[in-house]
């Protein structure tokens, strides 16, 4: 999109210390989308200026899936760590931490688009919607990926987004649509806790989960939240029970954490700092609030997560082909 080598330079180095960078498009400024954004652009557009390393950012208001055809990736998603062999497939949610290192001459695209369109594509609470709401990568059987049709849609969408025929938005928007739902049958995600949940629910936890997002930093407590859902505590504790196997602090602290993580990985600012950041006015509470629950403090959390950049610069990952979730191991967000 225009974008220099120089201007990436300038726009990605050196800002570690001021917070994780945050990004309109990788490299570009923050803006906000239209709430019709479609965009799409082959991997080597914007990692070969960057010799093929995407460094850590995120997004705010924009969902991403990467579809490689061709070649390798090394990838990071939040906590989330592994590479990858096309063909593959990898999804980033708004606000998800990630960087790549693509294997030159990787083939393949980045699929970008507004949040406000993928809830009207994918409403939360619906299969499509909970997948596009984790961060995920997943290697693709090539027969599958043929049956599906994904990378043929993927051109379709490409070639649409390069014209200026009359009744582009609408065919963009299908397309996206048809590319999304392919997607999401060639993940082939284990059962998840949700899978017999019921969609009100599903739409309840949804909705609890968007008011988390707008407000973890506030310290809100659980009556608080059951009051603005107009539900009652016990109702609040059920649904998020049979959707995520976890009660609703559960998921208002993992949330906490999983931007603790963030801010410990991915900047300097000092364990002091980042507790102010998420609201705790006692710097030693965040502390033992971090430590109980990832059973290291940060400061050893942090030691570990800088000790661990060598060995996966060499390439150390785990073995591709994995299906990679984030939250695996402590629940969904």
């Amino acid at each position: 999109m225009g974008v220099s080598k120089r201007d990436f330079s300038r726009q990605v180095i050196g800002r570690r210390g001021e917070g994780i960078p945050a990004f309109f498009l990788y490299g570009e400024p923050l803006q906000a989308p239209d709430e019709r954004l479609i965009h799409i652009e082959t991997i080597a557009a914007r990692s070969a200026l960057n010799q093929w390393k995407i460094e850590a950012h995120r997004h705010r208001d924009l969902n991403q899936v990467l579809l490689l055809r061709r070649g390798r990736v090394r990838y990071e998603l939040d906590a989330q760590r592994g590479s990858l062999r096309a063909p593959a497939l990898l999804a980033v949610p708004p606000g998800t931490v990630h960087s790549f290192t693509f294997q030159p001459a990787t083939d393949g695209v980045v699929l970008s688009f507004a949040t406000s369109l993928a809830a009207e594509i994918a409403p939360s609470g619906t299969v499509l919607g909970t997948f596009l709401e984790q961060p995920a990568a997943q290697a693709v059987a090539c027969r599958s990926a043929e049956v599906t049709d994904l990378f043929a849609l993927a051109d379709m969408l490409l070639r649409e987004f390069t014209r200026s025929a009359p009744g582009r938005q609408t065919a963009l928007r299908g397309i996206l649509g048809a590319v999304l739902a392919s997607a999401l049958r060639l993940a082939s995600l284990s059962p998840a806790p949700n899978s017999r949940a019921r969609g009100s629910d599903r739409e309840l936890v949804a909705r609890f989960r968007r008011l988390i997002e707008l407000g973890y930093r506030t310290h809100r407590n659980i009556t608080d939240y059951s009051q603005e859902l107009g539900v009652t505590q016990s109702r609040l504790r059920r649904s998020c029970l049979a959707v995520t196997g976890q009660p609703p602090v559960a998921i208002l602290h993992l949330r906490l954490l999983i931007e603790a993580e963030r801010q410990l990985r991915y900047t300097t600012m000092s364990i002091a700092q980042i507790a102010w950041h998420l609201g705790f006015e006692d710097p030693a509470y965040f502390s033992r609030f971090f430590s109980r629950r990832m059973h290291t403090s940060p400061r050893a959390f942090r030691a570990r997560e800088i000790a661990s950049v060598p060995a996966r610069a060499a390439g150390s990952s785990p073995e591709a082909g994995a299906v990679h979730r984030s939250g695996a191991s402590r629940g969904a967000v």
